[in-house]
């Protein structure tokens, strides 16, 4: 019963979620590129000298990456938070109608891993591509021969990733449910 309502919410309210679901996707995507850069074969197969530059920029981009985690992770927060609060009067009808706040929390819940994992997902595909383009922008930037591209996928990333945005709703999904409890 919740799942069905978790569902018809999200595709009644696909106006307000897809704003929130259209930048998960893209912060997905990016910290996916971004991680894998350093995976791709043809920067593998560059010169010393190219080499030990881009295993400094892997530093970075490690670095950035825990940046660009913690910036998504509040801005997931702060999306949620603000979806509930515009959600408020449908809300107060299900406590209203009868429902718990553990009811309503429980649907929110659902709501959130509806859209969250079909923008990991979506994010993660448009990551891999995005990875490819990425690959090849660093290759003309350090002048390395392609003579085949190769299609890669990052299991790495791709675990990466996932672990970091699994936390990010964990700690999300914490939110919602103090702020869901705090309604009367």
């Amino acid at each position: 019963m919740y799942a069905k309502i978790a569902l018809g919410n999200v595709r009644k309210s696909i106006r307000d979620f897809s704003v929130y679901f259209l930048t998960l996707a893209i912060g997905v995507a990016l910290f996916y590129a971004f991680n894998s850069i350093t995976q791709q074969t043809v920067v593998l197969n560059l010169s010393d000298d190219s080499r030990a530059i881009v295993q400094l920029l892997a530093g970075v981009i490690t670095g950035v990456s825990v940046f660009l985690a913690i910036v998504l992770g509040f801005l997931v927060v702060y999306a949620n938070r603000f979806l509930i609060r515009r959600r408020k009067h449908e809300f107060g009808m299900y406590l209203t109608l009868g429902m718990t706040r553990q009811d309503v929390s429980k649907i929110i819940v659902l709501e959130t891993l509806i859209v969250g994992v079909l923008a990991l997902a979506v994010g993660l595909v448009a990551g891999v591509f995005g990875s490819q383009l990425m690959t090849y922008a660093t290759a003309r930037l350090f002048d390395a021969q392609i003579k085949e591209f190769t299609f890669v996928f990052s299991t790495h990333s791709c675990i990466s990733t996932i672990v970091y945005f699994t936390i990010m709703f964990a700690v999300s999904l914490l939110f919602n449910v103090v702020t869901i409890s705090r309604y009367k």
